[in-house]
């Protein structure tokens, strides 16, 4: 089987989120994520998104991770996130910076 030549793939973005309230781990905010996107984009749009949280990114200190999302999705998966109602207690997410690549959210 062939690959797809780079021209004709879909282009993704990098979302790096921060977690605001009581300090969680990699699960809390994996189940928080995919139970706010699952609510306000629905299976399909989830499935369309090829939304993909990078475990070895979060980092439990700072409570930051990314998130890889199909460019054309990346607003939607905003909105889902600051729509977040994955959490029982008060925390929230929230994007602080974007890039088309990971070395681009380095710091």
């Amino acid at each position: 089987m062939k690959q797809i030549p780079p021209a004709i793939q879909e282009k993704h973005r990098y979302l790096k989120f921060q977690a605001h309230g009581e300090r969680k781990d990699i699960g809390e905010v994996v189940d928080a994520v995919w139970t706010s996107a699952l609510k306000y984009m629905g299976t399909n749009g989830v499935s369309d998104a090829d939304v993909w949280i990078i475990g070895n990114k979060f980092n439990e200190e700072k409570q930051q991770g990314v998130i890889k999302v199909k460019n054309s999705r990346e607003a939607d998966l905003r909105a889902a996130l600051t729509l977040n109602t994955g959490f029982e207690d008060e925390c929230f997410l929230s994007v602080t910076d974007a890039s088309g690549t990971l070395s681009g959210l380095e710091e």
